[in-house]
């Protein structure tokens, strides 16, 4: 893994921007992931979908970031012409007339594009937007964006009937159905994996001229669905232009990973789709292996996704009993792959250092530090635990670690 750490700026802070823009691996393709506003974590899902596009060895990835929800959106002017792919990873604030247009004759004229997750959220009122993804949900669609598109008895219905664009029940590994095995994304893949925990979109809607669906899942009434055959990965024609649509991988706020981004079916149907969107092909091979009917499959730590680890700071910084420790263990992974880089350790050790010195960090945070991180430990600490020892709530771990620091 590749780690890359803006130390100085977290050290003061313990807030910096989320990535940076260079790429690890360049392929022959561009592409530009576009984002800024989203109900999810973008910053997250941004870093994740860059990696997995570079780990197929064809995309070289830039970022584009639009203005926060409410600011000045004339400036965000996108020309879309020198990309081979367009990731969609938006939902907000609509933009400038100018972008519009260049991304309308950006796909007229043949461009691929990418529908990633709750993108299909966005710009409801945008007529040649809907047609480009097909179907949507939320953002007040209803019966006027046009039918809800489903699987009935092998067959695809387009249902009319009045009510909301969009839903989901709770989150859960479902399994996915291929509806279309000869197309070129799905071809060699098997009919029927488990894929993992994630929002099943439901009761999806809208023009869905000339789409076709690759693969759909059955949404559970018990679990808050719809109780339909629903519509999961699609790929649209407009124009000149491809367009592959992929309703998987919902990356929440808050959420340091991802199950369903990280799962070994979402990560190939991705690179697949990249492909099949900029070429019209796939040359790309079948995974020796991939989840099966009954279990599904993830590649955690998925390369570069973690490689900035400001939020993983910030995470352990704050964290109380009984939230998730995934911070800590992820921490410490980098911590045990790298200890054979001094540079980065001292890093480490300079990040460890502050979180025991800063007051904005919480007693649960410096307990762990204390017990489980002093293994780490030399002699630049004593200064530090001697300090906290004075505290009551912390006496008893900070003696602990002066004890294994002396080891």
């Amino acid at each position: 893994m590749q780690v890359r750490i803006k130390i100085f700026a977290i050290l003061a802070v313990f807030s910096v921007t989320l990535f940076n823009f260079s790429c690890t691996r360049k392929g022959s393709m561009t592409a530009i992931i576009v984002t800024g506003q989203n109900s999810h974590n973008w910053q997250r899902s941004s870093i994740a979908l860059r990696s997995i596009l570079e780990k197929s060895g064809m995309f070289t990835v830039g970022i584009t970031v639009s203005p926060e929800a409410g600011e000045d959106m004339s400036g965000f002017i996108i020309d879309f012409s020198p990309y081979d792919l367009v990731v969609l990873n938006y939902t907000g604030d609509d933009w400038p007339a100018e972008t519009q247009s260049n991304f309308v004759d950006y796909v007229q004229n043949g461009g691929g594009v990418v529908v990633y997750h709750n993108a299909n959220n966005s710009f409801s009122d945008w007529k040649e937007y809907n047609e480009i993804i097909g179907v949507g949900g939320w953002n007040g669609r209803d019966e006027n964006a046009g039918p809800y598109i489903y699987i009935s008895g092998n067959e695809v219905i387009r249902d009319n009937a009045p009510g909301r664009g969009g839903s989901h029940g709770s989150q859960h590994e479902f399994l996915i159905e291929t509806y279309k095995p000869s197309h070129p994304i799905l071809e060699g893949l098997p009919e029927r994996w488990m894929h993992a925990q994630d929002e099943l979109y439901s009761e999806l809607r809208g023009p869905a001229k000339n789409m076709e669906i690759l693969a759909y899942a059955y949404s559970e009434e018990r679990l808050g669905g719809s109780g339909r055959d629903e519509p999961l990965l699609m790929t649209i024609t407009y124009g000149k232009g491809r367009v592959f649509h992929t309703a998987l991988g919902h990356f929440g706020g808050g959420s340091l990973f991802s199950p369903a981004i990280e799962c070994a079916g979402f990560v190939t149907t991705f690179q697949r789709g990249a492909e099949w969107a900029a070429t019209g092909k796939v040359t790309q091979e079948v995974p020796a292996v991939f989840p099966t009917e009954t279990e599904s499959l993830q590649w955690p730590f998925f390369e570069d996704i973690y490689s900035d680890i400001t939020p993983i700071i910030s995470a352990m910084q704050q964290y109380e009993t009984g939230k998730s420790n995934d911070c800590f263990n992820i921490f410490m992974k980098l911590i045990r792959e790298n200890i054979d880089n001094q540079q980065i350790i001292d890093e480490y050790h300079s990040l460890i250092r502050q979180l025991l010195k800063s007051r904005k960090t919480s007693v649960e945070c410096k307990k762990i530090l204390l017990k489980d991180f002093s293994w780490i430990a030399d002699d630049s600490y004593r200064d530090i635990y001697e300090e906290l020892k004075q505290y009551p709530e912390l006496s008893g771990e900070a003696q602990y670690a002066i004890d294994r620091t002396g080891e």
